[in-house]
């Protein structure tokens, strides 16, 4: 099985707060991973969360969060963006947008594209769960 977290999971996985749903959160991926569970993220998904927490470790000169997103890419995988991946994603854009069901603005890159797309790839091969 395969569990894909986007952005915001991987924001409360990388938070310094110890208790909460930043704890929760925690123990919930530790109890996959100790079924054998293959959790992986996205290139795209540790850059928008790498972004946001560079700019608070700026305001509040605190590194911890991004101490533990970096820790975290030795617990979980984060799959590369490629030609595959920008590929099948341009294809789900479009398609979606024919059926009406706009995820974003025309002009934005649509980052839940590009995930739903590498998560479409990755289920060929594993059974999935988002």
């Amino acid at each position: 099985m395969i569990v894909f977290i986007d952005s915001g999971v991987l924001g409360l996985l990388t938070h310094s707060k110890k208790a909460g749903k930043p704890a929760d959160c925690k123990d919930w991926l530790y109890s996959l991973l100790s079924k054998d569970v293959y959790v992986v993220s996205s290139h795209i998904c540790d850059y928008e969360v790498r972004r946001s927490l560079l700019l608070e470790s700026v305001k509040k000169n605190s590194f911890n969060s991004l101490d533990n997103l970096h820790e975290l890419r030795n617990v979980i995988d984060f799959l590369n963006l490629d030609t595959e991946v920008m590929l099948a994603a341009s294809q789900i854009w479009v398609e979606t947008r024919k059926i009406g069901k706009q995820t974003a603005d025309n002009y934005n890159i649509d980052v839940d594209i590009i995930i739903l797309a590498h998560w479409q790839l990755k289920k060929n091969n594993i059974r999935a769960v988002i």
